[in-house]
């Protein structure tokens, strides 16, 4: 009887071993789920910020031109005409 109850006993702690370690490795799978999600959306607003900022810039250059080019044009009159 003393044998059946320390295999027994014996059996139960190797269950719980497995159990507590697949419970431990899940932890660690969720764990860094979480690590990449968040690594993604600090990626991600980073790259929204730089577009959003490099758009502010093209249209900033865009006014620019067009600011110096309607000074440049002034009394040129563009191409002549063949005749």
């Amino acid at each position: 009887m003393r044998d059946e109850n320390e295999a027994l006993s014996g059996m139960y702690l190797k269950q719980q071993t497995a159990a507590e370690q697949l419970r431990m490795e899940e932890e660690a799978r969720e764990l860094r789920s979480k690590e990449i999600d968040e690594q993604w959306k600090k990626m991600m607003a980073d790259e929204r910020c730089d577009r959003e900022q490099m758009i502010l810039q093209l249209a900033e250059a865009a006014q620019m031109r067009l600011a110096r080019n309607k000074k440049g044009r002034k009394g040129k009159g563009g191409k002549k005409k063949k005749k």
